[in-house]
């Protein structure tokens, strides 16, 4: 069973790139409906993936409940060894497409900030707050 959860898991990381890919190729084109329409089958993805993870991790809790004496090394096969490295390696290539994906949201918010900075003009309220007036509307820039 310990295999099944591990491949399981691994399968859902593979999902999760792959939508993750696409949102990296959409974002750079503006096509922020097509993100949106995924969300829902990633959030799923991630959600499968926690499950099956938590499983695995049950799994190989039981097999060392079972075998005090021995390490956990000791008690799973090479299989699983490969798939818990494949799963690392799964995690790491998501974790750089997101930290990626993360730096092209950051500069689009702060395309869009400047560009209705520049737009409707208004005024700082405290150090983080921008005011609209109903006066500044009626003086917006195009």
């Amino acid at each position: 069973m310990l295999i099944k959860f591990l491949s399981d898991a691994i399968s859902n990381l593979e999902e999760l790139i792959k939508i993750s890919n696409l949102d990296m190729q959409d974002i750079k084109e503006a096509n922020h409906d097509a993100i949106f329409q995924r969300l829902e089958s990633k959030n799923n993805a991630i959600a499968m993936f926690d499950h099956n993870k938590d499983l695995a991790r049950d799994a190989m809790l039981k097999l060392s409940k079972e075998n005090p004496n021995k390490s956990i090394e000791e008690l799973l096969d090479s299989d699983v060894a490969v798939l818990i490295d494949k799963m690392r390696e799964c995690l790491k290539t998501l974790r750089d497409i997101n930290r990626n994906y993360a730096k092209s949201v950051i500069a689009v918010y702060e395309f869009y900030n400047s560009l209705l900075g520049n737009i409707i003009p208004s005024q700082r309220d405290g150090y983080s707050n921008k005011s609209y007036s109903k006066v500044d509307l009626f003086h917006i820039e195009a």
